[in-house]
């Protein structure tokens, strides 16, 4: 029976870019044979906006978009583990209580931040809520390079509480594949190219790096 790994897009402050990156971890997923399901909790409805252009243009474009509401979802992670490699969940910019039932049922919750002091400030809420209910990483988005000294200081902080598993810059390519029902990592070489090694680090820490 398959035993498909749940991975839960976590913050407290928006525009972190959690829409985003699972929408690109997805298209990453997709390119590596995998089978995928995504889930939108987000009340603003972005990634299922994407999804919904997506299949507009290619109707049996993957990834699959559940529909299910966060108080269903933990009853049903055994059913989807058994049916899609990997499930990626966007959840809203909360620490609700129903957000930590459904991250105890995931195998690693992924965190975005900025590198700016309010986004690293929103990100010990999250942190305290998630410790010792699922394995957690971190992703630092939106920097304008990756060897700027905010990019490297929210490394080093953020290092101490979890593993980093990459660092995406600020890209047009990002946002304008999405227009198109479409993610960077399909249609811009650079983008690919960032995206693949977040996505790599975190099938590494999910035990599935060669699968």
């Amino acid at each position: 029976m398959k035993t498909g790994k749940i991975v839960v897009i976590s913050k407290l402050k928006g525009g972190s870019g959690a829409t985003t990156l699972t929408r690109e971890l997805a298209t990453s997923a997709l390119d590596a044979g995998k089978s995928v399901a995504i889930i939108d909790l987000d009340a603003q409805g972005s990634l299922t906006n994407w999804w919904n252009r997506r299949t507009a243009a290619t109707p049996d474009a993957g990834p699959k978009l559940i529909q299910l509401s966060p108080e269903n979802l933990p009853d049903m992670t055994e059913k989807l583990r058994g049916k899609f490699d990997l499930v990626l969940i966007d959840t809203p910019p909360s620490t609700h209580d129903a957000l930590r039932k459904i991250a105890s049922k995931a195998d690693m919750a992924v965190i975005p931040t900025k590198p700016t002091p309010d986004d690293l400030d929103a990100v010990g809420p999250v942190i305290r809520q998630l410790r010792g209910v699922v394995p957690m990483a971190f992703v630092i988005s939106q920097i304008t390079n990756k060897r700027s000294p905010d990019a490297v200081e929210a490394t080093e902080l953020l290092s101490a509480r979890a593993p980093v598993i990459g660092r995406t810059v600020i890209r047009v390519g990002y946002y304008r594949a999405a227009g198109a029902g479409q993610s960077g990592f399909e249609t811009d070489k650079t983008v690919r190219e960032e995206i693949a090694t977040v996505y790599d680090n975190l099938m590494a820490l999910l035990g599935d790096y060669h699968a």
